[in-house]
């Protein structure tokens, strides 16, 4: 009779005991939960890296974490699609989409120096700001960023009177609002302003042929008056004119 008892004990409580077993482990371990669907296009010779950054939303002591998205170079125009998780369960804390970083490369050369970037980013609100725009009725955000080359002469010893470039993107970001989120599409399209400018103003001269660098005035950045041109390297030859290098 006792041994019944025993038996019989031990058959209720087993599943109360696996229910908490499962339920402890499920607890240590990291759970997808809702998502949305990033994606657009690139220009040739541009990637895309976007970091999504995320906090803890619960009572949870837990700390912030975050998960990184990218694509490479290519040399022709190319498309990204990145699914992030709006919110996901790691441990026992309950984790929430903060911001979601962008960091817009792009070459112009195969040297390492000859890359560069812009940053840009995924606002996560609670309400649209003024004029923001919002999702349609189809569940898509459409932008377009426009990114440019603006051009000048490097001060770094190694290369100095060579072409150097900086990336200037205007919209590459959206004010997202976190609620309405999950199962809806960001499409952000990049596009390039085949129309290169100095970095700064009054130091190159344009011209029929294109642009002529000119000697500075003393103690200012800017060009002389009548301006007096100079030469630069480009591609391993002396130029006096961007792009074309000679006139």
């Amino acid at each position: 009779m006792n041994h019944y008892l025993k038996a019989s004990r031990i058959h209720v409580l087993s599943p109360l005991l696996l229910g908490f077993s499962l339920s402890a482990c499920s607890a240590l371990g990291s759970f997808g939960g809702e998502s949305f669907i990033f994606e657009g296009e690139l220009p040739a010779d541009f990637s895309l890296k976007a970091q999504a950054e995320y906090d803890v939303a619960d009572a949870c002591n837990g700390r912030s974490q975050s998960k990184t998205f990218k694509t490479d170079y290519e040399s022709a125009p190319h498309q990204y699609r990145f699914k992030i998780p709006v919110n996901y369960r790691s441990g026992l804390c309950e984790m929430q989409l903060a911001k979601v970083k962008l960091t817009i490369n792009g070459r112009y050369g195969g040297k390492e120096w000859q890359q560069t970037y812009e940053n840009g980013g995924l606002v996560i609100v609670d309400k649209l700001p003024e004029g923001a725009p919002a999702f349609g009725g189809d569940g898509v955000l459409a932008k377009t960023a426009v990114c440019a080359w603006w051009f000048q002469l490097s001060k770094a010893k190694s290369r100095q009177g060579q072409i150097s470039k900086l990336l200037n993107c205007r919209g590459g970001g959206a004010y997202l609002v976190s609620a309405e989120l999950p199962g809806r599409t960001v499409r952000l399209i990049f596009q390039a302003n085949p129309e290169e400018k100095p970095y700064r103003d009054n130091t190159w001269i344009k011209t029929s042929k294109g642009w002529k660098p000119c000697l500075p005035k003393d103690g200012w950045q800017q060009c002389q008056n009548p301006p007096v041109f100079k030469t630069f390297e480009m591609n391993g030859q002396e130029c006096s004119v961007y792009p074309n290098c000679t006139e």
